[in-house]
């Protein structure tokens, strides 16, 4: 019985550690760089086998020292990575901000099969933001919703006939707003300007790229990504960028964009806050962002109840004014990774956009 519970406890030590250090490889496999998703939940599994370590003593010491070495360096990387999510929450500068200069934006995944529209109605009617994105949206979707036209005229779509549809509903005016697919695949994006009541005006790009998953690689991902903090980066007006990204904050392709764009994460100064998977107690990461660059601070941040969707929605209110944290630093290579990886996806795809 203890050769099979060292037995047990070695497979476990190293699957765990395996997982937390995969996604060092630089890849676009789909396997890999889901990997970097549920580090939450490698912390808790590998602190869980920490303390049965300490507790049980089913191995020699030599054996429990090893494991337990393995376990604690994967363990701090997990913690690494999602620390500045976890705690130490931050604040912005009082939550005082003139209404004309207030944006709300909220984002809704819809989930294309849901058929609960009305609490998502209800919802929106009751929280009033000035922007609303909706993705997976289809016809039903775009039936059901136009009744918002009432209270937010302004709009742009694109409905694909899959999982990839958006609409983007506004009570402020729109400008050289369109739908376009900047990176040849069929997961388009939504690039507007917005202009607010005091005159000045926000650039918003509204995202949901395809994840990555059996059959799919991170590329087109990444490149949707790129492209919108190459967007930002060359934006005359702050840019906000929003969406189901399907990219956790701490990935790789996440720093990066955030470092192009020079983009901030209301999630760093305020929480962890997880949106996907709604169905699921345990296995729950942020998917839903609203990033903003410095010209805009976050007033708040807040996960919205559920639906009948397998995302939560979020609602953050932001203020056109100057925000106390600064976006991290371009690194050297930076620009060049993005060009390559929207090239790549690009000739991928064949070339269309």
């Amino acid at each position: 019985m203890r050769v099979l519970l060292r037995v047990v406890l070695g497979l476990v030590a190293v699957a765990l550690a395996g997982a937390s250090f995969l996604a060092l490889v630089e890849t676009d496999a789909w396997w890999v760089r889901m990997t970097d998703f549920p580090r939450l939940q490698y912390a808790v599994a590998l602190a869980a086998l920490l303390a049965l370590l300490a507790a049980a003593r089913p191995a020699g010491r030599g054996l429990r020292i090893g494991l337990a070495a393995l376990a604690l360096a994967a363990l701090g990387y997990n913690l690494t990575k999602i620390g500045p999510y976890l705690w130490g929450a931050r604040s912005e500068t009082a939550a005082v901000c003139a209404p004309d200069r207030r944006l709300t934006v909220m984002v809704a995944n819809v989930r294309l099969e849901n058929r609960h529209a009305e609490p998502l109605l209800a919802m929106v009617r009751a929280r009033n933001p000035d922007l609303l994105l909706a993705l997976e949206t289809n016809a039903w979707w775009d039936a059901r919703l136009s009744p918002l036209t009432q209270e937010m005229p302004h709009v742009v779509s694109e409905i694909t006939g899959g999982h990839f549809g958006m609409h983007l509903f506004s009570t402020l005016p729109l400008e050289h707003a369109e739908a376009l697919f900047p990176v040849g695949q069929d997961a388009p994006a939504i690039r507007a300007t917005v202009r607010l009541p005091s005159g000045e005006a926000v650039r918003f790009l509204g995202l949901h790229p395809r994840p990555p998953h059996p059959g799919q690689s991170a590329r087109g991902r990444d490149a949707q990504l790129m492209w919108a903090a190459l967007q930002a980066r060359e934006a005359e007006a702050p840019a906000v960028l929003a969406g189901d990204l399907n990219a956790v904050p701490w990935e790789r392709s996440m720093e990066r964009a955030q470092r192009i764009g020079a983009l901030l994460d209301p999630r760093d100064a305020l929480g962890f806050k997880p949106t996907y998977d709604a169905t699921s107690w345990w296995m729950r990461w942020p998917l839903d962002q609203v990033l903003h660059q410095s010209g805009a601070r976050t007033v708040a941040f807040t996960v919205l109840p559920g639906f009948g969707s397998d995302h939560y929605p979020v609602l953050a209110e932001l203020c056109l004014d100057e925000a106390e944290r600064t976006p991290s630093r371009l690194e050297d290579d930076d620009l060049e990774e993005a060009q390559r990886t929207i090239e790549a996806a690009r000739n991928q795809a064949g070339g269309r956009g």
